[in-house]
Formats: structure tokens, sequence, C-alpha cells
């Protein structure tokens, strides 16, 4: 090889280091606004709790001889609660693909645990969770509660965990469901 061959090589390999840092910097960002995203929603619905929930307080009781405007306010309330589990299964899903990284999901795993057993949304939660309403939906939700896939980020193929890697996605090692 001849200096000119060595030149053009010399510039070749940083351009590619250069393309390859920016694709997984483009590729981490993309995540990032995502996450951003469902970050935002969750305050819009967290907005819409009552002050004693966003304490962890119980608040009060509905009664047959409830008046209009508390039944809609309770009604509006559970609307709110479901909005925030579907959230959180849309946030699993968004784990489950790649699209949450690994950071995030180990500051959202415990928060949204530590929800789903707090005043209003332990109350809706509980006949989801045991099948009793919505038996096929909230999947991932059931999972990540009864700890059977604390993670649902669980790359199979070596395509999945570069991807996973390149998005970020892996902080650790995966977990593998119990019994696997």
């Amino acid at each position: 090889m001849n200096t000119e061959h060595w030149i053009a090589l010399g510039a070749i390999v940083p351009a590619l280091i250069a393309l390859v840092v920016s694709s997984v910097s483009a590729a981490r960002a993309r995540v990032k606004t995502i996450e951003d995203a469902y970050i935002a929603r969750y305050w819009q619905i967290l907005d819409r709790f009552p002050a004693d929930a966003l304490i962890g307080e119980e608040g009060p009781q509905g009664d047959a001889e409830e008046a209009p405007a508390e039944r809609a306010e309770r009604e509006e309330l559970r609307k709110s609660v479901l909005l925030y589990l579907r959230l959180c299964e849309d946030e699993l899903e968004l784990r489950k693909l790649g699209w949450v990284g690994g950071k995030s999901w180990e500051e959202w795993s415990p928060g949204i645990q530590a929800q789903l057993n707090q005043w209003p949304v332990a109350e809706e939660w509980a006949p989801i969770r045991d099948g009793h309403r919505a038996p096929s939906q909230f999947t991932l939700l059931r999972n990540l509660d009864n700890n059977t896939q604390p993670d649902p980020f669980q790359p199979h193929s070596l395509y999945d965990r570069l991807m996973g890697r390149w998005r970020g996605c892996t902080t650790k090692k995966p977990t593998r469901p119990v019994g696997q």
C-alpha cells in the first residue's frame, strides 16, 4: 500500500467511528424523548389525583346517598386511576421493546410497584390484578406486581441484545422470570 491508501484509510476510520458514535447518540436521544413524553403524561395524570392520594392517605369513601357532584368527582378519580394503569402498561410495553433505558427503568419500576399499593390506585388495581376485571388486559403490569417478570426487557437474540445496548436499555445483566 502506498501513502495515498494509508491517508485514505486514516480518514475513513475516524469517519466510521464518528458515524457509530453519532448513531448511538441519536438512538439514545430517541429513547430519552420517549421517556420524557411518558414522564410528562405521568404528571398530567397525577395532577388529576386528589391531594390525599399524593401523600398516600386514603380519601373519603363514597356512599349510597352521595350527591351527584361527589359521584362525578369519584368517577373522575376512577378514570384518572385507570389512565394511570394504562400508562404503566404502556411503559412496560415500551420497556419490553427496548424503548425505555435501563437507568430509567430502575427508577420507574419501584415507583410503579409502590403506587399499585396506595390509594386510590390500589382500590382500582385489586380487582384487575385478581382477574375479576379486564382479565385480558394489563398482563405486563400483573407480571410486574406479582414479581414473575420484574423487567420486561428480555433480549432473546443477539440482535435484541445489540439493539438494547445501542439504545442504552441494559445497565446490568438481563433478569429472567422466576422459574425459567
